[in-house]
Parts: structure tokens; sequence; C-alpha cells
């Protein structure tokens, strides 16, 4: 089986596609990315693409041999790092979704988008609104399942800068991790959400999800990784 991957480079999406590598259930790994990257494992397919507008062709040439199994996109950027609201619009929104519906469009089954927490598209806020539209939009696509991950505070090293706010959110996630606080931000490691979103792949190809949609809190996100570490 296949598992496309769109913000392969970014710091969830870099570890799915390691917790993938490990996968006994995907046998090919496809990672999207706009510069080159070297993959170690012999499992990842990557193709390289400059061009974000192309990406759904890919995903339409990716499928024309055999349909692509699962597709999990963890891209995702800040207001900060994009230059203004319009453009985090177009990054955050515009080509997660365009990408979701060619997978739609070329026969994907499953589908597993990382949101975060407090995503909601009735806020007044931009991103927990870009969030919560693209949750909205990519479930309305019809995927046999949607997964909706919404995590907490990201832990992990960042190889780019998101802005100052996203370095205090981290800071403070670090901090309150394993405290009484935690349940403020439900501070994770991109590595257990990473786990937790190519095991909702893997139930979802195996025939195991119930449901056309489930959306799983930053808790629970928590919670499942760590059985799946145990």
């Amino acid at each position: 089986m296949s598992l496309f991957v769109l913000g392969a480079t970014g710091l969830v999406g870099g570890e799915i596609v390691k917790v993938g590598e490990q996968s006994s259930v995907f046998q090919k790994i496809i990672p999207v990315i706009r510069r080159h990257t070297n993959f170690e494992s012999t499992k990842v397919t990557a193709i390289e693409e400059p061009d974000t507008s192309k990406w759904p062709e890919v995903i339409a040439n990716e499928s024309k041999s055999k349909p692509i199994d699962a597709y999990i996109s963890a891209l995702g950027t800040t207001r900060a790092k994009a230059g203004s609201a319009e453009n985090f619009k177009k990054i955050d929104y515009g080509i997660n979704y365009e990408n979701a519906k060619a997978a739609k469009e070329n026969g994907v089954k499953v589908a597993v988008l990382v949101s975060s927490i407090g995503a909601n598209a009735k806020s007044w806020f931009l991103y927990p609104k870009t969030k919560g539209e693209l949750e909205d939009d990519v479930i309305a696509l019809g995927f046999e399942h949607t997964v909706i991950l919404r995590p907490g505070a990201l832990l992990g090293e960042r190889t780019e800068a998101h802005g100052w706010a996203n370095g205090i959110i981290m800071g403070f996630g670090r901090a309150t991790k394993g405290t009484f606080l935690a349940p403020i931000l439900h501070p994770v490691e991109a590595t257990d959400v990473a786990k937790v979103a190519v095991h909702f792949a893997e139930e979802g190809v195996n025939g195991k999800l119930t449901g056309k949609a489930t959306i799983v809190g930053a808790g629970e996100i928590v919670k499942i990784a760590n059985v799946l570490n145990s």
C-alpha cells in the first residue's frame, strides 16, 4: 500500500515520513517537496516540485498506475512566516484544500489532516478560523474516511523559524509538559503526532475505522500516543 505525504519537510511532516518508513502496512511513502531533501529509506519515493500549484498534478500522475491508498497532510504555516494574512490563507487553506481535492478525485480512500487545537470556522481570529474552514471543507470532500487531528503545542526542533508567538507557545509547552499545567496546551512531541497520524491512516486502509469523519482532540492525541509508545 502507498502513503502520500504533504508537508514532509516540516516539523510533523518529517516525522510522518520517518514513522511511515517503519510501517508494516505501507510499502511506499510518497512525499512531495519543494526542495531537495535526503530520505534514507528505499520505501520513500520523494517527488521534488518547487511549484506548489503543480502538486495536485503530481497526485494525479502518481495515481495513474495504481491509486494512492492514504493521504496525510501536515502542511501548515503561521502568519508571521507567510508574511501576511492573505499569504497565510493561500498556503494553509489553499494549498491544503487543492491537494486534498486532487487526492479525492484520484481515488484516495483515507485522508488524515493535521490541524490544530482550537480550530473553529466561526472564530474571529485568523489562525483557528482558517484551520476550521479547512477541516470543514476537507470533510465535505467525502473521503471514505477523514481523520482530523487537533494537536496542542508542538514540541521538537524546527529547521525554520515560525515567528515569536509560536516560539513562546513551544517554550511554554516544553515547560509545562508533565505538570499540572499540561492540560492547558496539551504539549506533544511532533514524533508522537506523526505516530498517531500514521496509525489512523493504517487503521483506515485496513477497514478498522467507522464513520466518515473522526476528529481527534489534543488530549486524546496524547493518550493514543502514550498507548502506541507503550
